[in-house]
């Protein structure tokens, strides 16, 4: 009973969010399998306080509505096979687990009589013998950027190894620290890339289950570069972000800024090596200077004068890495323009785009045509806008300033990723759907967390693409008229 009137509650205030329960009407028709549940049926009834109509049918009303949708495409003569047919089919079903990369995926081999196969469950459409078509993917291409920022750069790494755990806000400040570090003549050691078996390796020093996956991956990447035998972790505290004028504030949120204070205090491993986890914050350049310097001294015995120096660098690096990021969207979008392709702008964090988290959402939405690029590569094109909400947060305050200018083309369309443990997200999500539905554009959201099963996700994303169709389908039809 508790579990049904959750179903019903999060139905109707969540998903379709009315006010009131009174606001459904008067007289309600339900449909979908999920109501041919008796009790399912009765809390809904007892939830609006009045009788609902539930059709025998309920269960098979979305499936004659996609016969109908179907017939009104005017597509070619069905597939579905005939009486006469069904009584010679045959059909085999195996679990396969694909070997061709690193995701794994669980397949499912559906083979029929004459030899022919469908295969679900894939990523990609490497399992089906077709060649990956690698089109333009902001996400990758910062991915593999990043993760080719370890070793001792220009530097000769006489100062030792310095580990840096690749996660969180990692994937936003890694260009600044590499650069930092190997000018001192420090090697950089990045953690290993995110995988499950990182994860469970940190498992048993997770204090909350509530905590969003790509926080809880961090006590794998330390745990890992405590076996790695750095010589320091450095992971520091930071309240703030550097400031880019868009916002009413420019923080981390709580997680992303003390998750360190966290690991330190629940990571045993921790204290075989020296972790490393000062207050700092690089938006005021000067005064980060001036602290910086005073903690190599103390911790590593370097001159300030050397210190200062690198932390020129290393910000010329960071702003270098920026505008590269940039350049490349823009090519991208140019790409896409050339070749008349949609574009999807994915509005996340800045660590979503490690594999682990987003499970390949990014090969996903460029197999289905999408030219993806990123909202921090299109965010700087707009200015500050005041918000109905509190805009303190710099990675939520980029997907608006980027839904924004989506509003304003006509080749773009948002995909927001949201960790399901993301506290902020809850204000995020409703605030980037108003500015995306007030610009006449579709919002779609994809929940993420440790979850790989995608396919709701293809359900999503085939949605989009046609709602996208039929939006241009309309306004042909308008163009005509």
């Amino acid at each position: 009973a508790g579990l049904s009137i959750s179903v019903v509650k999060n139905a109707i205030y969540t998903v379709i969010r009315a006010p009131s329960a009174k606001d459904l009407g008067e007289h309600i028709v339900v449909q979908g399998g999920t109501f041919l549940n008796d009790a399912v049926l009765r809390s809904f009834e007892l939830e609006l306080g009045r009788e609902v109509t539930r059709p025998t049918i309920a269960g098979l009303m979305g499936a004659f509505g996609a016969a109908l949708a179907a017939r009104d495409l005017h597509l070619e003569h069905s597939g579905l096979l005939g009486p006469k047919a069904l009584e010679t089919f045959t059909h085999t079903a195996r679990p396969v687990t694909c070997g061709l990369c690193t995701n794994h995926c669980s397949l499912t081999v559906n083979t029929f009589d004459g030899g022919r196969k469908f295969i679900s469950g894939n990523r990609c459409s490497r399992p089906l013998g077709k060649e990956k078509v690698e089109l333009p993917d902001l996400m990758n291409y910062k991915y593999k950027k990043l993760r080719a920022m370890e070793g001792v750069g220009e530097g000769d790494g006489s100062r030792g190894r310095i580990g840096i755990p690749f996660g969180l806000n990692m994937y936003e400040n890694l260009p600044f620290w590499f650069e930092f570090f190997t000018r001192l003549n420090f090697e950089v050691v990045l953690s290993p890339e995110s995988s499950r078996k990182l994860y469970l390796k940190g498992q048993h020093t997770i204090p909350s289950d509530t905590v969003c996956y790509p926080a809880k991956l961090l006590h794998g990447h330390v745990e890992a570069l405590v076996e790695a035998g750095v010589d320091a972790i450095w992971y520091p505290c930071m309240s703030y972000n550097n400031d880019e004028g868009i916002g009413d504030n420019h923080y981390n949120c709580p997680v992303v800024a003390y998750y360190p204070e966290l690991l330190a205090a629940n990571v045993p491993a921790l204290k075989r090596t020296r972790f490393l986890d000062p207050y700092v914050g690089l938006w005021r350049h000067k005064d980060f200077a001036k602290r910086i310097a005073k903690i190599m001294e103390d911790e590593f015995q370097i001159p300030q004068k050397e210190s200062r120096a690198a932390v020129k660098l290393a910000y010329d690096a960071y702003e270098r890495y920026v505008n590269t990021l940039r350049e490349t969207g823009k090519e991208y979008i140019e790409y896409a323009r050339a070749y008349q392709m949609p574009i999807i702008v994915v509005c996340g964090r800045p660590y979503h785009i490690d594999p682990e988290i987003n499970h390949g959402i990014n090969d996903l939405i460029t197999s289905f045509g999408f030219v993806l690029v990123t909202e921090d590569a299109l965010s700087y094109l707009e200015g500050y806008a005041p918000r109905k909400v509190l805009n303190q947060w710099t990675f939520q305050a980029r997907m608006y300033n980027a839904a924004r200018y989506v509003c304003t083309q006509d080749d773009m369309q948002v995909i927001q990723l949201v960790s399901f443990g993301c506290g902020t997200d809850a204000i995020t999500t409703d605030e980037l759907r108003d500015i995306l539905e007030s610009g006449g554009k579709l919002y779609t959201q994809l929940k993420i967390d440790d979850i790989s099963n995608l396919g709701a996700v293809k359900i999503r994303v085939r949605s989009l693409m046609a709602a996208i169709d039929a939006r241009k389908a309309r306004r042909k039809q308008g163009a005509n008229a």
